[in-house]
């Protein structure tokens, strides 16, 4: 279904299983780890060097999530901005230190808000917020993508991409993500998000919780989403969030084992 080229497996809570299955399938790896409050709350300089050593051994891309939990950059707090932009520069810091190709953050697009103003609140807040960050990534020869989490419509990203209007500002299609929290379906994704698509976060589900079940376990047609993927002609990478279910995901997809 893939090449391996364009695979990274998403390295979370199960380092050595998760790490050890990209080695032996000749793919990347999505560093997760140091994007959790746990992680970032300590002396973390150690665990990083070592995964800068490990790292090394693989043979795909190398990309970093970076932090999620609380981080609203759109918040009209500055308090809550200063924080949320020391976290993001951090992590753009940890992935030069990674030799990583891109930083990976959740869009925070709160659905919640039934404001008619929202979606020009948050976008102009986005835009005053975005171009520090993106030209620190940019010095650091690092790509930006934007993860739709709790997103209703891919509308509101492809409209802040279109106005950031970078190559270096991209979007992340989490599959799962775009079938529980919205009624749109995978192909309305792909088409609204268009040229900024440049990278996709693959795991399944059941349907109502993010169960981040391996490829083929789930409700979500894997298969037909890859295929409308691909005939896109973008040049998109994967990421496997399928934790203990990671072996069996590569498998699903064709990949076979290299060492």
């Amino acid at each position: 279904l893939l090449s391996p080229g364009k695979i990274l497996v998403a390295v979370n809570r199960h380092i050595e299983h998760e790490l050890a299955c990209a080695e032996a399938y000749g793919v990347g790896a999505e560093i997760q780890t140091f994007s959790l409050p746990d992680m970032l709350a300590t002396d973390y300089a150690d665990a990083l060097a070592a995964m800068a050593e490990r790292v090394k051994r693989l043979e795909g891309p190398i990309g970093v999530h970076g932090p999620f939990i609380d981080t609203a950059h759109a918040s009209t707090d500055p308090e809550i901005v200063r924080v949320c932009r020391m976290r993001y520069l951090a992590a753009l810091e940890l992935a030069q230190t990674l030799q990583a190709r891109y930083v990976l953050f959740h869009s925070q697009y709160n659905t919640m808000l039934k404001l008619e103003t929202y979606p020009d609140m948050y976008h102009e807040a986005s835009l005053r917020f975005w171009p520090e960050i993106l030209g620190a990534a940019q010095e650091r020869g690092l790509c930006i993508y934007i993860e739709n989490m709790f997103d209703e419509n891919p509308a509101p990203m492809r409209r802040l991409a279109d106005a950031m209007d970078s190559p270096r500002f991209k979007l992340c299609l989490d599959l799962a993500h775009s079938q529980i929290y919205s009624d749109r379906g995978i192909a309305e994704w792909i088409a609204v998000y268009g040229k900024h698509l440049a990278h996709v976060h693959m795991n399944d589900t059941r349907g109502t919780y993010d169960d981040h079940l391996g490829l083929g376990q789930g409700s979500l047609d894997i298969r037909s989403a890859i295929k409308t993927l691909e005939s896109s002609g973008l040049p998109i990478t994967y990421a496997l969030e399928t934790n203990t279910n990671t072996q069996t995901s590569l498998e699903f997809l064709g990949i076979s084992k290299r060492h």
